[in-house]
């Protein structure tokens, strides 16, 4: 099916036909009483309370334009511009700050708000951003008249829609693999935890638990070393406990060169970064990987196994965070010195059963978080071409169901 037939719009002529209300937010909350949505809560296409207050538990009647509603779609305009997502049905009504400007389209208009969530997603909504966006100080911002200079074309609703669910679909499953990863994480640390406590177990300190290795980062102006097969973590990319991608690759070349190698089951933490000062970064390799600086490698001795050592050092999080001090630009530091002298519990003797039951479930979590990105990976492929017309939605639920 093709979904070519369209009218193209500016947002203007939207908002001067009564098809849509664009506004952005107020300067402060429309009531002491509402939290402000802020553009650190618009993240991954969701709400995610970072930074907000709580919401009432009675909230007023609030009907001010400037309040959020089910069904709106958000988008961050200043700071990092371009985040998205659909104020969900059923939750706590919130302020939109002066940062965000959100777009309610008439029910029975002719644009439907999830078709427009993607294509606030999409390189056709970029490419015209990209001209509009301005700058003030240390950050990028958009206009609300730039966004009513934007124009959109828009098939028929039922176009949209199958576009729209198709794309949904993929959201959905990146969605449960998400949370079952999450859980399948929460029960390995729970897991590690209980058997922990237990009098067979010892205490031994990191620096003796196993073989620590320095990272280096090979000549950044140099291009043969970069842009190859090999991920290259840093602090910046070490964000997810199962590291085996990263947005900066190496090639053999660069491996060579000023970096460090290191195999699958291998833990990295980081040791120098502004992340520090709020979290933690700890994964467990998948597959070979170089890294820099910023992180430290350590590969298990003692017969300790490398998911043993990865939950004993992550279940210290809270111990190691205080031991971070601040460099001269700002950034966190954790001294080689301090965490070395940390204890972790390791079974006294080899025991194949925790070992087991514990890889299981960090292979369930790594498993499905890879099959997240590569679904993501699939969705920004097609979103484009579906928003186009260039490819049909039929050819697309088959790309899909072949994926899937």
């Amino acid at each position: 099916m093709k979904v070519l037939s369209s009218r193209r719009y500016t947002f203007s002529e939207l908002v001067d036909e009564n098809l849509i209300e664009v506004g952005a937010g107020r300067p402060r909350s429309v009531s002491s009483e509402l939290a402000i949505l802020r553009v650190a809560d618009v993240l991954d296409g969701k709400i995610k309370h970072a930074f907000m207050v709580d919401a009432p538990s009675n909230p007023p009647k609030e009907t001010a334009s400037k309040v959020s509603r089910p069904g709106d779609v958000v988008l961050t305009a200043k700071g990092t511009v371009g985040r998205v997502a659909i104020m969900p049905p059923g939750g706590p009504k919130y302020a939109y700050s002066p940062q965000l400007i959100y777009f309610r389209p008439t029910p029975s208009g002719p644009l439907l708000p999830r078709y427009l969530y993607y294509w606030l997603k999409s390189a056709e909504f970029w490419a015209q951003a990209s001209h509009l966006k301005s700058q003030t100080d240390m950050a990028d911002f958009l206009a609300l008249s730039d966004i009513l200079s934007l124009s959109i074309a828009l098939p028929q609703r039922y176009g949209q829609e199958t576009i729209a669910a198709l794309l949904g679909s993929l959201d959905d499953k990146i969605a449960v693999n998400e949370r079952t990863s999450d859980t399948a994480l929460k029960l390995a640390e729970a897991l590690y935890l209980r058997e922990a406590a237990h009098s067979e177990w010892k205490s031994i300190a990191l620096g003796d638990a196993a073989i620590w290795l320095s990272g280096g980062t090979p000549k950044t102006g140099e291009p043969s070393f970069w842009g190859g097969e090999i991920p290259w973590i840093s602090a910046l990319s070490l964000k997810s406990p199962w590291i085996d991608s990263s947005d900066r690759n190496v090639t053999d070349l660069g491996t060579k060169s000023g970096t460090r190698l290191v195999p699958a089951e291998v833990v990295l933490f980081v040791v120098r970064g502004s992340s520090l000062k709020t979290e933690f970064r700890i994964g467990i390799t998948q597959r070979e990987v170089a890294f820099g600086q910023d992180c430290k490698a350590l590969i298990p001795c003692h017969q300790i196994d490398p998911h043993v050592l990865f939950h004993g050092i992550r279940s210290n999080t809270q111990s190691i965070l205080e031991m971070v001090d601040e460099t001269s630009i700002g950034a966190g530091r954790l001294s080689t010195d301090l965490i070395t002298k940390l204890e972790i519990r390791v079974p006294q003797r080899g025991d194949s059963q925790l070992v087991a039951e514990l890889r299981a479930l960090d292979e369930l979590a790594a498993t499905r978080r890879a099959e997240s990105r590569s679904l993501a990976e699939l969705r920004d492929t097609l979103l484009p071409q579906l928003m186009s017309g260039r490819l049909r939605v039929r050819d697309a639920e088959k790309i899909v169901e072949d994926m899937t």
